[in-house]
């Protein structure tokens, strides 16, 4: 017996295209398409919709594997999107993200350093040891933030990653940064050996910025490393930025979290802790060099009270910017992820124990305000801390692709 039709298989192609047009999240797109197989087959014949910008997902090491709450999709149950990952990464430590698709993991914990593409599942090889020039032997490190000079490739195009590390033998041992090339299985390091446990290299978070990686320090300084191959040996080509000293920025203020965020300029981006029955605080700051140098000392963090029309979503290694005007129904804020533990190694090699639950977005105000915008609610996970899962590449190809692949559902 032949199967019953239905009215809605009658759908005009021209209504379902401008439907689809109006699905901002290209995974709501595609899952509006596997409802009725003739809306497939109608929209199939027509040049895809254009797909609008797209922001970050938020990804959620949730029991079982990770889930992705989408911002596009709205605040509730449909804003989960169950993307597929292979099952040898479900329990991976997720540590950065960058534009593409592309994640950070340690597929052991503390070891399986790779970067993942949740698009395409290709996988490249990070270092798992680190050589320094003072040291005999290779140690091996925990990748606690990472990020690349360009978008990664399996082909010949030169691409540096740099990572802030620490050393898996030693849970007390101040964080480092570290470089390679990538396709190259070790890391070297570049830390002074006459010092290399001062508390002036010990870094915060790291951007590529203007063609080169830029490191914040705990001082709030900022050192550009810009990398190049000579003979076939990595090297890298440091720069101090020295800040003058600001008493809004002293040490003892309560900071959980320092980023540096690329937006046009460069952005630094306090998160405090909340004070005991108040509401946390963010403060942007914008670098600026000033006319007369102190001691060096040639910058300044200038405090910005307003973001400017700007969405800024934070994260070690992967901060990114957005302008609200491109995105319809939203507003200027700064969005967070619980990275309490990120950089706790003793979460990350003894206890696999990471808080999940402090996601959300903060607005200036008048007043202040802080909403816990990513569904649902999670507590803990034992073996990540969330991450961004950032958009980019959203050229023809990839919308056409877009509209039709539903394997990583």
């Amino acid at each position: 017996m032949a199967e019953e039709s239905s009215p809605f298989d009658e759908v005009p192609a021209y209504v379902l295209y401008e439907i689809a047009r109006h699905i901002p999240c290209k995974v709501d797109r595609v899952r509006a398409l596997v409802v009725n197989c003739s809306w497939r087959t109608s929209l199939q014949a027509l040049p895809p919709p254009p797909l609008p910008p797209q922001l970050p997902w938020l990804l959620r090491p949730s029991a079982g594997g990770p889930t992705f709450s989408c911002l596009l999709s709205g605040a509730d149950e449909l804003s989960v999107h169950r993307v597929r990952v292979p099952a040898d990464l479900r329990g991976a430590r997720y540590f950065g993200s960058y534009d593409g698709g592309w994640l950070f993991l340690a597929s052991g914990q503390t070891f399986g350093h790779m970067l993942f593409n949740i698009r395409t599942e290709q996988r490249l090889f990070l270092p798992d040891t680190v050589t320094q020039p003072w040291r005999s032997d290779d140690f091996p490190m925990i990748m606690l933030a990472a990020t690349v000079s360009s978008p990664p490739s399996a082909k010949d195009d030169l691409c540096f990653g740099v990572a802030i590390v620490s050393d898996v033998g030693q849970k007390l041992a101040q964080r480092c940064n570290v470089f390679w090339e990538l396709g190259d299985c070790r890391a070297v390091s570049f830390v002074p050996p006459q010092d290399p446990f001062n508390l002036f290299f010990e870094m915060e978070d790291v951007i590529y910025y203007q063609g080169a990686f830029n490191f914040l320090s705990i001082w709030r300084n900022v050192l550009e490393c810009r990398l190049t191959l000579h003979q076939g040996v990595l090297q890298v080509h440091q720069k101090w930025r020295l800040f003058l000293p600001q008493e809004e920025l002293s040490l003892g203020r309560n900071a959980a979290a320092r980023y540096l965020s690329p937006a046009g300029s460069c952005l630094m981006v306090i998160r405090e802790r909340p004070a005991y029955n108040q509401s946390r605080e963010f403060f942007i700051f914008e670098m600026t060099k000033t006319e007369e140098a102190v001691d060096e000392a040639e910058y300044i963090w200038r405090r910005m009270p307003e973001l400017d029309g700007r969405m800024l979503f934070v994260g070690h290694g992967c901060s990114r910017s957005y302008e609200v005007g491109d995105f319809p129904g939203f507003q200027e804020g700064i969005y967070f992820f619980d990275d309490q533990d990120s950089y706790s190694v003793s979460s990350i090699a003894e206890d696999n124990e990471y808080t999940c639950f402090d996601n959300g977005k903060w607005s200036a105000g008048p007043p202040p305000m802080e909403t816990y915008c990513f569904w649902p609610d999670q507590v803990n996970s034992n073996y990540s801390s969330p991450v961004w899962l950032l958009p980019g590449g959203e050229d023809d190809a990839n919308n056409a692709q877009a509209q039709v692949d539903v394997h990583m559902l």
